[in-house]
């Protein structure tokens, strides 16, 4: 039986295959920079704050060592301060789901202690900015 590469379609979403989650980070950060971002965690039993980060601007989405395991951190704007981010990151993640709607996209993560955490992208915007800019359609002409 041979193991594949590519991502596996699921009910609620995307699985992005582990061999491409570098790859799926690099291309997701340039896709989806400064769009507004909530992370929370999913563990019904992990009582905190309603969500962690609610509404900042999304930076990156990095894949990284520490030591020998693997993290996957997010990284945000703090409010309009630009040299200032939060950080939160996922240690041991053990598999990557992403669900689109519409203009939102969420991000579920599952950790090997047992944890999840679910990150949703919100698209605000601009005049300047356009769905169909992000998305590489063209704007309709009348």
């Amino acid at each position: 039986m041979s193991s594949t590469t590519h991502t596996s379609q699921t009910r609620r979403g995307r699985e992005i295959a582990h061999s491409e989650w570098e790859a799926f980070c690099l291309q997701f950060t340039q896709d989806h920079q400064e769009w507004l971002v909530e992370v929370a965690p999913r563990d019904e039993g992990i009582r905190r704050a309603s969500h962690e980060r609610r509404g900042l601007p999304f930076e990156a989405l990095m894949l990284h060592l520490d030591h020998t395991d693997e993290v996957l951190s997010i990284m945000v704007r703090k409010s309009d301060v630009l040299q200032e981010h939060i950080y939160r990151s996922i240690p041991s993640p053990r598999r990557i789901m992403i669900e689109t709607e519409i203009e939102d996209v969420s991000l579920h993560i599952d950790s090997t202690d047992g944890t999840s955490t679910t990150i949703r992208f919100s698209h605000v915007e601009t005049p300047d900015y356009t769905a169909a800019t992000i998305h590489g359609a063209p704007s309709d002409v009348r």
